[in-house]
């Protein structure tokens, strides 16, 4: 905790028979305070049109299912998420979210 924080809890009656506290500088504190070099901003890439890019990714769910997939669109950031019992099970749960999705929008998914 800071010293304005140890003030401010002293001036507030919350620490006790605290007064006059001057706290030593921490070299490990400071040294973790040090500015670094942050990353290059990315810009995000945004399409202009529904079902033009859609994003996957298969993962070990915490709860009933060994997996689960997402399906997510680029444009307006939609996701379905389905929960497998095993892997190979993608492909079967994509081809019953294609036409759905399609139906949904009136537009055709592109697949690459």
């Amino acid at each position: 905790m800071s010293e304005k924080g140890m003030w401010k809890l002293a001036t507030d009656d919350l620490i006790p028979k605290v007064q006059n506290v001057h706290l030593v500088k921490c070299v490990d504190n400071l040294a973790c305070k040090k500015n670094r070099t942050s990353f290059r901003p990315r810009p995000v890439r945004r399409l202009k049109a529904l079902l033009k890019l859609v994003h996957t990714d298969d993962m070990k769910s915490h709860s009933g299912g060994q997996y689960f997939v997402n399906f997510i669109d680029n444009h307006s950031r939609k996701l379905w998420a389905y929960v497998l019992k095993k892997k190979d099970q993608v492909l079967s749960f994509f081809k019953e979210l294609h036409p759905r999705v399609e139906r949904e929008t009136g537009r055709k998914l592109k697949l690459v």
